[in-house]
């Protein structure tokens, strides 16, 4: 059973499936833990703005897919955008 993600669990979900890689590499990467990054996709952590830079830069994100990015977790922090 899949669990629930925010649009910015989804967003980063394609972009680590487009990379290749998998969350663990991604949480290995970013020096957290896969609890912790998996908390954030599901929205149970906030993400802060330099955290989706961390991620926009592993992950090789241009700069369309870097604003989407800080785009849904704006919305996941409540503005209303």
């Amino acid at each position: 059973m899949r669990k629930s993600r925010t649009e910015l669990g989804d967003a980063v979900e394609r972009a680590l499936g487009r990379a290749g890689r998998h969350q663990q590499q991604l949480a290995d990467d970013l020096g957290q833990s896969a609890s912790y990054v998996s908390q954030v996709l599901r929205g149970k952590k906030r993400p802060s703005a330099q955290w989706v830079d961390l991620i926009a830069d592993t992950l090789n994100l241009n700069d369309k897919q870097r604003h989407e990015l800080h785009l849904k977790a704006a919305r996941q922090l409540g503005f209303k955008l």
